[in-house]
């Protein structure tokens, strides 16, 4: 995964004892919730330094706060401090990230999709810490351990990655090409028939407001209905991804 020979154990230490970037002390009670809520969530680990300073390939990067206007905070790793980030073998396949004519893209997806799979419905969908979604391998974890603010003067806490870190170098490729993946096989599936069992809340999303909830418009302005998508099996077609 890193092209440079392991840390020694001087320069562990200095980076334990230089700490997390200044931005962590700013947002200490920010950050300390927010890593709670991760490690409930298995999404990290927090450990005293001195429990895995000999750790096999351990290396320490600053965690830090972004803050946003109008948004709660971000918590994001500086890999590219210690030079993590320019280490970083590039196997990801960058290919998936597409950047760039977003909307001439979706026109041409839409004026290719086969009109016998029924009329185009757009959803645009904001996958809550999508990184977050996608596991790490245990022997790849050490590599992207972070300094993390500690309480008591002289100890240092580390904090491990179980999934893909915020400001890895390699996260973005990783993540497109999941869900890339996760479309494509979807996509499959359906031209294959499969008709997947209703989502746990297809109930509940489809109970109508109470009457007073009910937004009540001119009918000049209502929209007219338009029919459910037919997912038809073709030779050769496949539904909007």
């Amino acid at each position: 995964m890193l092209t440079t020979p392991p840390w020694d154990s001087q320069r562990i230490y200095a980076a334990a004892t230089r700490g997390p970037h200044k931005s962590a002390y700013e947002f200490q009670d920010f950050l300390r919730n927010e890593m709670v809520d991760m490690i409930l969530r298995r999404q990290w680990i927090v450990l005293p330094y001195e429990y895995i300073k000999d750790l096999p390939g351990l290396r320490l990067s600053p965690i830090g706060v972004v803050p946003q206007r109008d948004r709660r905070p971000r918590t994001i790793v500086d890999y590219t401090f210690y030079g993590v980030n320019a280490d970083t073998c590039r196997l990801a396949p960058e290919e998936a990230m597409r950047f760039g004519r977003a909307f001439q893209r979706l026109l041409e997806d839409i004026v290719n999709a086969d009109p016998r799979f029924g009329p185009v419905y757009l959803c645009k969908v904001d996958i809550s810490d999508g990184f977050y979604r996608v596991w790490l391998r245990a022997e790849d974890i050490p590599k992207l351990g972070v300094a993390f603010p500690a309480e008591q003067a002289g100890k240092h806490l580390v904090a491990f990655p179980l999934v893909l870190p915020m400001g890895w170098v390699s996260s973005p490729p990783y993540f497109c090409a999941h869900t890339e993946t996760v479309a494509d096989v979807t996509n499959e599936r359906i031209m294959q028939g499969a008709r997947p069992p209703p989502h746990r809340l297809d109930r509940i999303a489809d109970t109508a407001p109470p009457p007073d909830e009910v937004p009540l418009w001119p009918s000049s302005q209502q929209a007219t209905p338009v029919p459910p998508p037919i997912l038809t099996q073709l030779p050769g077609r496949r539904p909007l991804g």
